[in-house]
């Protein structure tokens, strides 16, 4: 599959697990006004067509997604939290969007781990050539990023540490779009108050979308979280009594899996949570993406 696109682009993506429970029909996230068409658009070259066809979902949802987003992909990576899982969800879903054929710049924005750019470093010759990795912070980031786009890239990803909140909100702007990951512990959830009220300082509209991250879905911690995002979200919490009308909760989910910590330093095999991630964020209702899951599993099992 992958020599059709690039040498480097991808090795033997499997098909994602089967999905669970059924998903409930959810309004649109903040800032998504319609959701994106999911064919492949005229102007995508017959390689890319042929990858296209291949790809297992949800993975192929998210593609298809992305190269229906006119604007190109913008989304900013950061948590006034560490340890949530910023570098990995930046990294797969910059590899995600180099399957669509289209250049990506994934920003480096952690001055103090270079995680993203370590992680290049260790793939080596296997990391794909649509995915360009820079490091940039402090006050010049915004024209540098700025500059960079206007060279052609069509996809942005920016990964931010924890500890400088200026360069947060400089990702922010660029991107005007964010996801914010967190850990199901209460340590981390109530901890998110420092992220939204960063939001409330910006002064302009940035649609974030909480996820959470190294998750156990069985947990009781798992369903208290989700209560108490939401409960931020609606106003219904002291610590945001207006509500964050810019915010939403996705119904996808990074479990934690030991299968994908290995994969640092590497091309990973499987980007099925991710892409479940990315086709939510970008308006495809986690209802449809169950869907066309489904729909795929139920093919490759009458194909046997």
């Amino acid at each position: 599959m992958h020599e059709q696109l690039a040498p480097e682009q991808t090795q033997g993506l499997v098909p994602s697990p089967a999905s669970g429970a059924a998903t409930v029909s959810a309004p649109l996230l903040p800032g998504i006004t319609t959701t994106p068409d999911l064919t492949v658009p005229s102007h995508v070259s017959s390689e890319v067509r042929a990858l296209i066809a291949e790809l297992p979902e949800p993975l192929k949802t998210a593609v298809l997604a992305a190269l229906n987003t006119p604007e190109g992909v913008k989304i900013t990576m950061g948590n006034a939290k560490g340890g949530v899982m910023k570098t990995t969800l930046s990294v797969y879903i910059a590899l995600v969007l180099a399957l669509t054929g289209e250049p990506v710049l994934l920003v480096d924005a952690d001055d103090t781990n270079k995680t993203c750019l370590k992680w290049q470093a260790a793939a080596g010759d296997d990391w794909p050539p649509l995915v360009t990795v820079v490091g940039y912070t402090g006050p010049a980031m915004a024209k540098q990023v700025t500059d960079l786009m206007g060279r052609g890239f069509k996809h942005l990803i920016i990964d931010v540490g924890p500890t400088d909140k200026g360069v947060l909100k400089t990702a922010w702007m660029l991107t005007k779009r964010g996801i914010v990951p967190t850990q199901q512990h209460v340590g981390d959830v109530v901890q998110l108050t420092t992220t939204f009220d960063l939001l409330k300082e910006m002064g302009e509209r940035i649609d974030l979308f909480v996820m959470l991250a190294k998750s156990f879905p069985k947990r009781s911690s798992y369903s208290n979280a989700r209560e108490y995002i939401e409960g931020l979200i609606s106003g219904e919490s002291a610590d945001h009594p207006d509500g964050l009308p810019s915010v939403g909760l996705l119904e996808g989910t990074v479990p934690l899996l030991e299968g994908i910590a290995d994969t640092w330093g590497s091309i990973p095999d499987d980007f099925a949570h991710f892409g479940a991630v990315l086709a939510e964020a970008l308006g495809v209702p986690a209802s449809v993406i169950a869907e066309r899951e489904e729909a795929w599993l139920n093919e490759l099992t009458e194909a046997r």
